[in-house]
């Protein structure tokens, strides 16, 4: 079991499997409180980047960007959250930050092949109701696959555990769950 307070950082590109690792750890230890860093991206597009949208129609916010999250109001959940629960964060920018690194007890990257990870990504989308498949791998071409080389796989060497995003999540969420408690000793 978790103590009050502990973080746990879970990192890794687009489809890697970080939420279905959060999802099984919060299962194993319901006192863990998750906190998804995709509810904390700037609600204005002019207070994060932007780019330009594929079709010429105008700037929308760069969601493969670390500048486009709203930083302070997710330290602020995570802060609030910690003061009575241990807490899982996850997301793709959940090892870019030193504000979070530095409040960490274990940082886990899961490493999934970009080719499992698109298709993952393209799955959830088609599913949700994304009709343009084309469209979909135009945007992973143009800003999702660079970001990812710029921003996110760099964060791998700040990970305490690296995980493969191919394993069962069971086993997945077995080594981080024993690392976790290791941690915190």
């Amino acid at each position: 079991m978790a103590r009050v307070g502990a973080l746990l950082l879970i990192g890794g590109g687009a489809g890697a499997g970080k939420s279905e690792l959060a999802k099984g750890l919060a299962a194993a230890e319901p006192e863990l409180a998750v906190v998804h860093l995709d509810d904390f991206y700037h609600s204005d597009p002019d207070a994060g980047v932007t780019v330009e949208k594929l079709d010429g129609t105008g700037r929308v916010l760069d969601r493969a960007h670390p500048g486009s999250l709203d930083l302070a109001r997710a330290l602020a959940a995570v802060d609030r959250a910690r003061a009575s629960r241990p807490v899982v964060v996850e997301g793709v920018f959940a090892l870019c930050f030193p504000e979070l690194r530095e409040r960490a007890d274990l940082s886990v990257y899961v490493d999934t092949p970009d080719d499992v990870r698109l298709a993952r990504k393209m799955l959830r989308k088609l599913a949700s109701g994304e009709p343009d498949p084309a469209l979909m791998l135009r945007n992973h071409l143009h800003f999702s696959r660079p970001r990812h080389a710029a921003h996110i796989a760099p964060t791998r060497r700040h990970a305490d555990l690296v995980l493969d995003g191919l394993e069962p999540v069971p086993g997945l969420v077995a080594a981080t769950a024993a690392a976790f408690a290791a941690a915190q000793r």
